[in-house]
């Protein structure tokens, strides 16, 4: 029993190193901060492609940076590690519940969609004639409750401890996104997740040196 228990710290402590390079939070950084710009509010339609393209094209940049950095970067100097059967169960079980959040979200979504656009609907439940401070206050929190259960899922299930960090970041990023109507706050979101990203990043390759090419070749 306590050898299975070794062998599962040993395992997850492996896994969690695969997160030592702050590429992960880059990532995370660069698409919350192409999300600010999608979400900068412009009345002509041309202008609201404009911001989905630039959006689109920034956060496949972000993942190529991901991407490339992991497989010439990171890869080289940890190794290729291969984790066995219960990584992949935890990883499946990871997307089923996920898939039933997201589920959720858009059921809630299209609940207050439905409200919005049928009135007498939500005169009937009482939603009507409220205050509409509290009418954004709703908004927001349902916001917030979007990217905060999911990011605390994703951390949760890639023992992704700065994750926990990254949810609380984004729930008050999108909170006040919502609540002052100021995309500021997605920017600054950004900059708290990718500043220490590359502090880690470059902590990571001060740390770790290329191996010398005699230990490569064997």
């Amino acid at each position: 029993m306590s050898t299975s228990l070794d062998l599962k710290s040993i395992e997850r402590k492996a896994f969690r190193s695969t997160h030592q390079d702050g590429l992960l939070d880059i990532n995370i950084g660069g698409i919350v901060l192409c999300m600010s710009f999608l979400a900068y509010t412009m009345d002509d339609e041309v202008s609201t492609l404009f911001r989905f393209g630039v959006y689109l094209a920034g956060a496949v940049f972000f993942y190529l940076i991901f991407w490339a950095g992991k497989k010439y970067l990171t890869t080289p100097r940890l190794g290729q590690v291969k984790f066995g059967p219960q990584r992949q169960k935890r990883k499946l079980t990871m997307v089923f519940v996920l898939s039933g959040i997201v589920l959720m979200q858009l059921l809630i979504f299209a609940g207050t969609m439905l409200l919005w656009q049928n009135p007498h609907w939500a005169a009937s439940l009482g939603f009507t004639g409220s205050d509409p401070d509290r009418e954004r206050l709703l908004v927001a929190t349902l916001g917030a409750l979007f990217v905060g259960p999911s990011m605390v899922i994703l951390a949760y299930f890639n023992d992704f401890v700065r994750g926990y960090y990254i949810a609380s970041i984004l729930s008050l990023a999108v909170f006040s996104l919502i609540w002052f109507g100021e995309t500021v706050y997605l920017v600054v979101a950004s900059l708290l997740i990718m500043i220490p990203g590359l502090v880690l990043f470059i902590r990571f390759m001060r740390q770790h040196p290329l191996p010398p090419v005699e230990a490569k070749n064997g």
